[in-house]
């Protein structure tokens, strides 16, 4: 039987872990409050649509203290590998003067967005709106109100990616 995800937040790195959790060992579903996902991801073109940072990995992982903290993810899954990961949706990107990289002209957020949840609702990731996170009960079940009606949900592993 397989294990359950519940990632609580509907946002760009929610989006982005469920791109990347294992869905035949792990159903996973993510939690928004909102009415859909990835809203803040829409309004990111304003200020700039950038993806990521293109600055060598190494340097990057100096940058964080302590550095081990995310040092062994940021090896596995680099900056590069996520401009190759995009290019396989058929996203390509480009490092801008800023050193920061961005999808190529003409590419809007929706598009990324669009492809980026495509990508998890074909591995068969689930996306449940308006589900407001409220804490946990006694036997660590997440508490949930959805449609003004507490929802209780067990889920294996719990992430959170509420964002800020």
């Amino acid at each position: 039987m397989k294990k359950s995800i519940a990632i609580i937040g509907g946002g760009a790195s929610a989006l982005f872990a469920s791109a990347f959790l294992d869905t035949t060992k792990f159903n996973v579903t993510i939690y928004e409050q909102k009415k859909s996902v990835g809203r803040k991801f829409l309004v990111a073109g304003d200020g700039g649509f950038n993806l990521s940072h293109g600055e060598n990995i190494n340097k990057m992982i100096g940058k964080y203290t302590p550095d081990f903290f995310l040092k062994n993810a940021l090896l596995h899954f680099s900056n590069d590998d996520l401009r190759d990961w995009l290019l396989e949706l058929k996203i390509p990107t480009f490092k801008g003067s800023s050193n920061r990289i961005y999808p190529e002209k003409g590419i809007k957020p929706i598009t990324v967005l669009s492809k980026v949840k495509q990508f998890s609702a074909d591995k068969g990731v689930q996306f449940l709106c308006d589900y407001k996170w409220k804490g946990w009960n006694i036997t660590n079940d997440l508490i949930f109100t959805h449609q003004n009606k507490e929802c209780i949900i067990s889920a294996d592993y719990t992430v959170f990616s509420m964002g800020g």
